[in-house]
């Protein structure tokens, strides 16, 4: 169960990595109904979607092992 927390943390960091390339992404920068805005908007989604599903796993392993 350590070695699965374990994992679940460096995916989440490596997740965490990849929002911060992202999180610059505005209107202002990218241009307005652009292909880049749209990229990369749709994958800070998609990013934060999983950033959340590991941060939960990881707690209900942590509560498990408690």
């Amino acid at each position: 169960m350590i070695m699965e927390i374990e994992k679940l943390k460096k995916k989440f960091q490596k997740i965490e990595q990849e929002l911060e390339k992202v999180r610059g992404c505005s209107v202002l920068s990218h241009g307005w109904q652009t292909q880049k805005y749209a990229k990369a908007s749709r994958k800070w989604d998609e990013l934060s979607k999983e950033k959340f599903n590991i941060q939960k796993q990881i707690e209900d392993y942590e509560a498990k092992n408690i």
